[in-house]
């Protein structure tokens, strides 16, 4: 099974990104109930090998800000003071804390001056083990354990 690490996000303006952005990017949006902060994507094995002991900090994160990868990905930022303790728990290097919205096809420069919208929200630090199925009409997440 396809499994990776994560922590669900919310965004109650969802929409509202989406109808800002959409007049400047044609992409694939990621459906509002598979938003998440992907801590370590592991790939094909077994569930029962990650049911690790990981400790979770006691604090909620922030979502806020946005920013574009390689003018392929449209992301939302997260921070707390303590974003990294999972990746370092993982040996993860580089890790940059974020939210995917869309996956870019294609792009009109004007989005770069319309990256400053004040959203914000903060969710609580959880994290799960997901599995991940994908289907013709999109990737079907499960929650398979809560650390």
């Amino acid at each position: 099974m396809r499994l990776f690490i994560a922590t669900p996000v919310t965004l109650p303006f969802y929409q509202i990104i989406k109808e800002k952005f959409s007049p400047y990017i044609k992409g694939k949006w990621v459906e509002g109930y598979n938003l998440h902060i992907t801590h370590k994507f592991i790939g094909d094995d077994n569930p029962e090998n990650w049911k690790i002991n990981l400790k979770i900090p006691n604090e909620e994160i922030e979502i806020k800000n946005f920013g574009v990868f390689n003018n392929k990905i449209l992301y939302m930022k997260a921070f707390s003071a303590n974003i990294n303790y999972i990746s370092e728990q993982l040996n993860i290097k580089n890790f940059i804390p974020h939210v995917t919205l869309c996956r870019i096809k294609q792009y009109n420069n004007e989005i770069f001056n319309n990256l400053e919208l004040d959203l914000s929200t903060k969710i609580p630090f959880e994290v799960y083990l997901y599995g991940s199925i994908l289907t013709n009409k999109g990737p079907i997440y499960k929650k398979l354990h809560k650390f």
